[in-house]
């Protein structure tokens, strides 16, 4: 708890110093900058500053006597924008497969189409040669699996009779 009001108090006292360096650098004063737009918190060596109006947070580090803020990286921004890129792609190359289909005289693809599940109630129906190969694997898996478990019996037979 300490360490955070040392903390702010160093915030403080930076806060109204960073405004003076930068108004000594002559980029003026900013009297419409609102005063409550900006959050920042401690970070280790550096400081986190948190733009209330955009949600855009900036790391400030001092380099050589200056603070200088950069922005982080937002990933939410990042794939909105590969998810726009990507779906610009995509209608341009459906636009390109219409193109090409035409020219070649095939008729022109539905735009989303997949393959046609069976609808729920729908069940596919075998052949009588399909029914006959299900009924002889069902054979083959039941004949097997009483021979297993009939070896593990025995196995386990062997081995209580050992322990005996």
């Amino acid at each position: 708890m300490k360490r955070i009001a040392i903390c702010l108090a160093l915030i403080g006292a930076m806060v109204p110093a960073a405004g003076l360096a930068q108004s000594s650098a002559g980029s003026g004063d900013r009297p419409d900058a609102d005063p409550e737009r900006y959050v920042l918190s401690p970070a280790g060596e550096s400081f986190l500053r948190l733009d209330r109006q955009t949600g855009r947070i900036s790391q400030c580090l001092k380099r050589d006597e200056t603070w200088r803020c950069v922005l982080v990286p937002d990933v939410q921004i990042v794939l909105e924008e590969e998810v726009a890129r990507l779906s610009e792609e995509v209608a341009s190359l459906r636009a390109e497969n219409r193109r090409l289909a035409a020219k070649a005289g095939e008729p022109p693809a539905a735009e989303d189409s997949a393959p046609a599940a069976p609808k729920g109630g729908e069940r596919h129906s075998l052949t009588p040669e399909e029914e006959k190969e299900i009924d002889r694997a069902m054979d083959f898996t039941e004949k097997a699996m009483r021979r297993f478990f009939g070896m593990m019996r025995t196995l386990r037979q062997e081995y209580d009779s050992f322990a005996e």
